[in-house]
């Protein structure tokens, strides 16, 4: 048995907060990680917005659906190279610590960001200098996590400073808290040269930060044009059986968050993964 989540973005089409969680649990999944930007466009949700009341408007509105909101995201370029963005991001992920236990979630998630101002690739990010900014900002989010009790998820991706299975457990290394733990998809952490070792970078993290890790993105891909392209579950080149065995015997009843997995396509990935 698999602890199924979705992201709400991930439901197509302008939906309110009381319909989205009725489609979400129409669609046999009982668990959204929910970025209010992306799923709710009209809904003021910057820093100076968020409320005890519109937290828990929230909760209890998905909740009368049986859905939870396990994972508030905040995505955000923590190390913007223009000072003031950055600053201003920072604070709206503190705002979203701040609240998100009235959401009713575990953690807010974000990606590290990129030196440039926006999210590309580029081996910019591979620097030392890249790496000890993003230190620098993700030490103050966890400090802001420990004073509100609310844990920080970060993600590692090839288009960020944290950019492999190696570089985040040398952030985990220098970061001692138990406030921060890790969102890991594997799929943002390979290339056209090694994507068949996927499973095996998936293993190596959990064996060398398994007790981080907090969260899990299932991202299926193919391979066009020299590029890792993702996909729905099940429609790509990921080993799905062999990825879900490695989850469950590290972290049984984990949120496994169904990426780039929209619509009807949910229904039919849950289908292939109750069938394994």
């Amino acid at each position: 048995m698999y602890n199924l989540t979705v992201r709400g973005h991930d439901i197509s089409g302008s939906h309110s907060y009381e319909v989205l969680p009725e489609k979400i649990r129409n669609a046999g999944i009982k668990n959204v990680q929910l970025a209010l930007g992306m799923s709710f466009p009209e809904l003021p949700s910057g820093k100076e917005n968020l409320s005890p009341g519109f937290g828990t408007y929230m909760k209890n509105t998905f909740m009368k659906q049986g859905v939870q909101i396990a994972i508030l995201s905040c995505y955000i370029n923590m190390i913007h190279p223009d000072e003031e963005t950055r600053e201003e991001a920072l604070q709206k992920f503190e705002s979203y610590l701040k609240y998100a236990k009235y959401f009713g979630a575990s953690m807010v998630a974000s990606e590290t960001g990129n030196v440039l101002e926006e999210i590309i690739y580029t081996e910019k990010n591979f620097t030392e200098e890249a790496f000890e900014k993003a230190v620098i900002s993700i030490q103050r989010l966890v400090d802001c996590g420990e004073k509100y009790g609310m844990m920080v998820g970060i993600e590692p991706g090839l288009n960020h400073p944290i950019y492999s299975v190696e570089k985040m457990h040398q952030l985990v290394q220098r970061i001692d808290s138990d406030y921060l733990g890790v969102i890991l998809d594997a799929t943002n952490l390979i290339t056209v040269d090694n994507y068949t070792e996927q499973a095996k970078i998936l293993q190596q993290a959990f064996d060398l930060f398994g007790e981080k890790i907090v969260a899990i993105h299932l991202k299926d891909f193919v391979v066009e044009d020299g590029k890792i392209i993702p996909t729905a579950v099940g429609e790509g080149l990921m080993d799905v059986k062999g990825m879900l065995d490695i989850i469950g015997r590290n972290k049984p009843l984990i949120n496994i968050v169904l990426e780039e997995t929209k619509d009807e396509k949910i229904t039919q990935a849950k289908k292939l993964i109750d069938s394994l």
